[in-house]
């Protein structure tokens, strides 16, 4: 007779499963982003990671100060500047404390980026162990998922992007509509279920919108393959919870929704199919990668070619796929969890095919094309391909689902020795080169005197940075909108994905600075001080110091402080 461990004992026996899964992918974050745990005040990049490492500080210092949320201190004097990047309020609002004690916005960010790999680890450990139950060997195959998940090259390809590192809510939501669907119907489990979606959407609008096609996607599926239609009792709960998190949304993100109906925050049809899904990329890892750097060249794949290359690194590993084709055809019948991931993988890859393919001239539609012009949301978003985010983690649970059943048909000290050549050659395919150089060479920004005196004297002043940024140097704006956080002036200047209305007219003609109509502009915005950096001038074949001259000689310009590279001028009344 079966002998059933008593409560405490179960209890305790998972609580050391779960302290062991968050130890495991602690520790693989340390590895793979390896040396930014003994770097956390520097940043991986001038580009997106300045800008995400502003929005998360801006959203503390609101959160904290009672400044207005969405009256962020860039592209002024547009309204609701917030509104043109990624939200992230939940990684702020976690880190929040840690601002507050430190006043580091780097520390805070670092601190977010090493959580998504542990966290999107453990997410998928707990919807792995709750698929594979008490089955032999349970425990090694949903540790190894976590771990495929946390640190696959599609997750690290994005590495300088916050809002798309954090995958973890979207197994969490898998996990709770799964108890959901298989536990009595609870209720709590579909509030968790909103909760944890309105947490994504929260912290990226792009896995916010993708989560709601694999919802809908995982609910007709699992009802499908368990032979249950929808309940009356789905629809009595599921309405008005939805609702709720929905108008909780609406409140929220306002101000996003209002912009999302703009005719030119509608990406137009070869921009969306450009940032889809392209059969090279399945072979494509980081060009970190210390084994498959090499992936993006052979396969054109690189910025040359017009690839956005962190978009298409999406290989799945070698080990990882031969184990989730395994988990599929190792038995006469395929098991329910098998072949609802495989489906749901399958739906979610054809639609990252994007909403059409290019022929000479002319598209051939795909479904992704009926969201495009249908449902409100999908005409907004740059990059189906990012929808490889929930392929990815079908493909670990599978992967952990094979390995299980591989285990336990060699069983003793094969099955061990099976886990240690499997994870071990995973590792080798998706280790990137070590010490990561990105973690290396760009340290916190060194505050030259203009801008110690802004932040000492000038706490909500109006500033310009001249020369904007160009197509020679898109991300010219990024440091600057980093450097803000010292004193939170309002910045003239800013980088998003859109730019709001007048904002390249403003540009244009502050880059004449000093003719008249750029001092006219200056007057009318209502700016007090103007950085001027000579040397930026050069990348966009201009005379910086001819530039410097004309702004030294005009009367209405007094140099306030700085020298060389960069010179405040305050603007004269």
């Amino acid at each position: 007779m079966k002998h059933n461990p008593r409560p405490e004992k179960l209890r305790a026996r998972r609580t050391r499963e779960h302290l062991i899964s968050l130890a495991l992918y602690a520790g693989l974050a340390v590895v793979f982003t390896y040396p930014l745990v003994f770097n956390m005040d520097r940043v991986n990049g001038a580009g997106d990671p300045a800008v995400m490492v502003w929005s998360v500080a801006w959203i503390q210092h609101a959160l904290t100060s009672g400044a207005t949320l969405y009256d962020a201190n860039i592209f002024y004097p547009t309204q609701n500047a917030l509104a043109y990047t990624d939200l992230l309020l939940p990684s702020a609002v976690v880190t929040a404390p840690l601002y507050l004690i430190t006043n580091n916005p780097l520390l805070s960010f670092n601190v977010v980026l090493l959580l998504t790999y542990v966290l999107s680890g453990y997410a998928t450990f707990l919807l792995a162990r709750r698929l594979l139950g008490d089955r032999p060997y349970a425990l090694h195959a949903a540790l190894f998922a976590g771990a495929v998940y946390a640190v696959c090259p599609y997750r690290y390809g994005h590495i300088t992007q916050l809002n798309t590192m954090t995958t973890f809510w979207l197994p969490l939501i898998l996990l709770f509509m799964h108890r959901y669907l298989e536990d009595g119907r609870r209720p709590k489990d579909l509030l968790l279920t909103g909760l944890f979606f309105t947490l994504n959407v929260l912290s990226g609008l792009y896995y916010g919108v993708f989560a709601i096609l694999m919802m809908a996607a995982f609910y007709f599926l699992w009802s499908l393959l368990n032979r249950e239609p929808p309940k009356l009792r789905d629809f009595a709960l599921g309405v008005p919870v939805f609702a709720v998190f929905g108008v909780v949304l609406a409140l929220i993100l306002g101000p996003y929704l209002a912009l999302s109906g703009a005719a030119d925050h509608t990406r137009d049809l070869g921009t969306v199919a450009g940032g889809s899904f392209i059969p090279a990329a399945i072979l494509t890892a980081a060009p970190e990668s210390w084994f498959l750097g090499w992936t993006g060249e052979a396969f054109g794949i690189t910025h040359e070619n017009r690839k956005p290359v962190y978009e298409l690194t999406l290989y799945p590993g070698l080990a990882v796929a031969a184990l989730a084709v395994y988990g599929l055809l190792a038995r006469n019948r395929v098991s329910p969890s098998s072949a609802l991931y495989a489906l749901l993988g399958l739906v979610i890859f054809i639609f990252s095919l994007g909403p059409a393919i290019p022929v000479g001239e002319s598209y051939i539609p795909l479904p992704y094309y009926l969201l495009y012009e249908l449902v409100p949301g999908f005409g907004n978003l740059r990059v189906p391909a990012r929808m490889w985010a929930i392929v990815m983690l079908c493909i670990a649970v599978l992967a952990g689902l094979g390995l299980r059943t591989l285990m336990q048909r060699l069983g003793g000290k094969k099955a061990l020795l099976a886990l240690a050549v499997v994870s071990l050659f995973t590792a080798f395919e998706f280790v990137p080169t070590l010490p990561v150089d990105r973690f290396i060479d760009r340290g916190p920004a060194t505050l030259e005197p203009a801008y110690e005196y802004l932040a000492e004297n000038a706490p909500g002043a109006v500033v310009a940075e001249v020369p904007f940024a160009s197509p020679a140097d898109a991300f010219r704006e990024t440091p600057r909108m980093y450097r803000s956080t010292f004193g939170w002036w309002r910045l003239v200047n800013g980088y998003a994905s859109y730019f709001p209305e007048g904002y390249p007219k403003t540009r244009d003609t502050l880059n004449t600075l000093p003719s008249p109509k750029s001092l006219a502009e200056l007057r009318r915005l209502d700016v007090e001080y103007v950085v001027v950096h000579p040397d930026q001038y050069g990348v966009d074949g201009m005379d910086g110091e001819a530039v410097l001259n004309a702004v030294r000689d005009e009367p209405s310009l007094e140099r306030i402080a700085g020298d060389g590279e960069t010179i405040l001028y305050r603007v004269k009344p």
